[in-house]
């Protein structure tokens, strides 16, 4: 017997139930409506993305940012005269047994820092405070606050809008850390006012609750908002030296070869060294070339904290706070526009003839490029010396670039031992071999063998193909003469009477190949 069909009149019906009736009952509908909502879904958030949200970097933020007037601190902005990093050193944030630290803190204008961040309604970001710390790898993130005071009075407590760990961090207990709070204006009002000072406090510990360690906000002197080419050219990094570093004569050596290749400034961060090396770095100090930076983690009283184990706790001696650090310092208060990262055994060689490094950056520089990385070759020490260019009446007669001229064939591939020289302006944070994090659309320059090499100097070990060399004297054609009587006359003055730099104990211990 058929079913008894039931017929519903529509009549009785709204509109909007008939409308709604229609779609879930339309097969295809059902079938493909999840999928459709989900498609409507996506092409909404990329016409944000697209349309309204790049309205809002590059039209909003920007005439915001031009806009509005910054008054520094008390009213009066500091005087232009560079901040030569005397005063910066480890300070702990709440109990010093915890071993969470902070070291220095500087101001970035650029926008695409902060374009993502969540600010109140009426209020827009105009910049950022990336501060740099060691704190515990596995640190709480979301209980991290900002602290900012001005002329010692408490202003604002703001939660941190970016805590990370600098990578090659090897997962340890501790990390080279930074913290990046925002900086918002008053829609509504003319002036923003800038703080002087900012702390760290950490909700999730009882000690560090309460703010108590300030550290002063380093500002551009000149071009506060990055609207200008950078007044400096090239500035030199050179990670820790500890476990009392001994190498006078190299020191020397090194600075005055970047100073034959355009550098201005070089930044030395020092945690342990000898008596001979302090002197080398006051020397260079005080004719205002280069600027030493204090990096004792244990620090002196009142604050005397407890100490990382090398390699163990805290990757080598908290290398990447200082890297990060040093091209923050360079580009924001030193204004430079370029900056190597090396150690006191690498030097950048330009290839080309006559032709410096900085003259070489120019050349090749492009507005789109925040890194040149330079491939390594290796000069062992087991490689028997070549004196036979040293001059009569020398008192310092092993110059590594005068010296060894023997070095392996072929260079390592790029990022594999390779150092770098970084656009400041176009980075946001930098390792050991390469950048590794920059600004958008920006690219790295791998520096092609034939235009350049990071010639790198090694003491007491070998690898890298040491039995495939090669003779390389170009550095010592093209520089000898010039750098044999620098490093002497800097000798003579430094350690006057013999006017011999201490070579180091260590300088040629693994035996000769003949």
């Amino acid at each position: 017997m058929a079913r008894d069909t039931v017929y519903v009149s529509l009549k009785t019906r709204s509109k909007p139930a008939i409308f709604a009736y229609s779609l879930v009952s339309n097969r295809f509908t059902r079938k493909y409506g999840v999928f459709c909502l989900i498609l409507l879904t996506a092409l909404g958030l990329l016409y944000y993305r697209r349309v309204l949200f790049q309205k809002y970097i590059h039209q909003t933020l920007p005439l915001y940012q031009r806009s509005v007037s910054l008054v520094y601190g008390n009213g009066h902005w500091p005087a232009d005269t560079e901040d030569t990093g005397t005063d910066d050193r480890w300070l702990p944030i709440g109990d010093p047994s915890r071993r969470f630290k902070i070291y220095s803190a500087y101001f970035d204008p650029r926008l695409e820092v902060v374009d993502s961040y969540i600010v109140p309604d009426g209020f827009l970001p105009f910049g950022s405070i990336r501060i740099f710390a060691i704190l515990p790898f596995h640190v709480q993130k979301s209980e991290v606050f900002c602290n900012f005071r001005s002329d010692n009075a408490y202003v604002a407590q703001h939660p941190a809008d970016e805590v990370a760990a600098v990578h090659e961090h090897w997962n340890m207990e501790f990390a080279a850390s930074y913290v990046i709070c925002k900086l918002a204006g008053n829609v509504s009002k003319r002036e923003a006012r800038l703080p002087d000072e900012v702390a760290l406090s950490y909700h999730a510990e009882p000690s560090m609750r309460e703010a108590t360690t300030f550290v002063r906000i380093k500002y551009p002197q000149t071009d506060r908002l990055f609207r200008s080419a950078p007044p400096r050219s090239l500035a030199v990094c050179v990670g820790p030296l500890h476990h009392n570093f001994q190498h006078a004569l190299r020191v020397v050596e090194f600075f005055e070869y970047y100073r034959m290749n355009g550098a201005e400034r070089f930044y030395v961060y020092n945690k342990s060294a000898t008596a001979e090396v302090d002197a080398v770095l006051r020397h260079y100090q005080a004719t205002g070339l280069v600027q030493v930076l204090d990096w004792h983690f244990t620090g002196t009283w009142p604050f005397v904290t407890h100490r990382y184990q090398f390699e163990s706790e805290l990757r080598y001696e908290g290398i990447f706070v200082a890297l990060n650090d040093c091209f923050y310092r360079a580009t924001v208060a030193g204004g430079f526009r370029y900056t190597a990262i090396v150690d006191f055994d690498e030097l950048l060689f330009p290839a080309g003839d006559n032709e410096t490094l900085l003259e070489y950056l120019q050349t090749v520089d492009r507005y789109d490029v925040h890194s040149f990385n330079f491939q390594g070759v290796f000069f062992y020490d087991i490689y028997a010396p070549d004196f036979s260019t040293v001059p009569r009446g020398a008192n310092n007669t092993y110059l590594y670039t005068q010296v060894r001229n023997v070095r392996t064939k072929n260079p390592l591939l790029h990022h594999n031992r390779s150092k770098y020289v970084l656009k400041g302006r176009n980075v946001l944070e930098a390792g050991n071999h390469m950048v590794w994090q920059a600004v958008r659309d920006t690219h790295e320059y791998a520096v092609p063998e034939q235009e350049g090499l990071l010639m790198h100097y090694r003491d007491g070990n070998l690898g890298y193909d040491f039995e495939n060399v090669v003779m390389d004297n170009r550095i010592r054609e093209r520089f000898g003469v010039e750098i044999w009587h620098a490093v002497n006359d800097k000798c003579a003055v430094i350690f006057a009477g013999p006017g011999v730099c201490p070579l180091g104990h260590d300088y040629n211990r693994t035996m000769s190949v003949q």
